[in-house]
């Protein structure tokens, strides 16, 4: 893992960009929201936009036509985050609590990888795979009918231990 300091509106363009021609073909529009446009994380740039372009294609793939998607920065005093919020379909009950199950845990038991990939929570594994080599976490909410929230939380940059 090669270890950077990455602009934050840098790194949300560069995927947003990626991502707009598809988002276009959707019909759903793209906005980018920092609390500070002077932001910088420290971690590997191509894992991290890794796992931002694949919550930003899940939120493409599951929103509207005519939806949004927001990719937002937040910092606190313990952590970063890049929250992901679409006005797309959400996710019923039942399989949000399989995808936070995946989140919490290294794996589902009783699924081997063919299962997963099946599953179509491969994209997911990845983000929740980056996040733990960066010391982070995953968080996701969703109201079916209402839209998802991703939130993609890291260590602040003078707190990170593990890389």
């Amino acid at each position: 893992m090669k270890v950077e300091r990455i602009p934050v509106r840098e790194l949300m363009d560069e995927c947003l960009e990626l991502k707009g021609i598809l988002a276009e073909n959707y019909g759903i529009s793209l906005e980018a929201d920092l609390d500070d446009d002077r932001a910088f994380l420290r971690g590997d740039r191509g894992l991290l936009r890794a796992a931002l372009n694949n919550i930003i294609d899940n939120s493409i793939r599951h929103n509207r036509h005519g939806g949004k998607i927001t990719v937002a920065y937040r910092c606190d005093g313990t952590r970063e985050s890049i929250i992901v919020s679409d006005t797309g379909k959400g996710i019923p009950y039942d399989e949000l609590c399989s995808i936070r199950d995946l989140f919490c845990r290294a794996g589902k038991p009783g699924l081997d990888e063919s299962e997963r990939l099946e599953a179509g929570l491969i994209g997911l594994t990845i983000v929740r795979d980056v996040a733990d080599l960066h010391g982070g976490r995953v968080g996701i909410r969703s109201l079916e009918g209402e839209g998802s929230t991703y939130s993609f939380h890291l260590p602040r940059c003078g707190q990170l231990t593990s890389i």
